[in-house]
């Protein structure tokens, strides 16, 4: 059985934002995660609740499972975002929730040598 999908507003607007075919292809990876559960899926460090990330190409998809029934979890899409903008702390940042900015400052978030701010 398929998951149900649930895109944020944040979500939609960058899908607006990229070419059709680039939004077609992610918007298929996304349903085939639902689906069957297949796609290259990290969970991201420093949030609770957990968030995780959907690898598509050179687009980073940010999701978080939901509870929507008893046995079915949702997913809910945060943000699509270019894989050099997707892990910077401000696209982190979930602007989809007022007065919680779903940040964890205690996570212990590590740069590699030679990285620039």
């Amino acid at each position: 059985m398929a998951r149900s999908i649930d895109w944020t507003r944040s979500a939609r607007a960058d899908l607006r934002r990229l070419s059709t075919q680039d939004s077609d292809r992610i918007e298929r990876a996304v349903e085939r995660l639902a689906v069957s559960g297949q796609g290259n899926v990290e969970r991201l460090r420093g949030f609770d609740p957990p968030e995780y990330r959907l690898r598509v190409g050179d687009w980073r998809v940010r999701f978080c499972y939901e509870d929507v029934g008893t046995v079915e979890l949702g997913i809910s899409v945060v943000r699509v975002l270019h894989r050099r903008e997707a892990y910077r702390k401000s696209a982190l940042i979930r602007q989809d929730i007022p007065g919680d900015d779903g940040f964890d400052e205690t996570a212990d978030w590590e740069m590699s040598e030679g990285s620039s701010n």
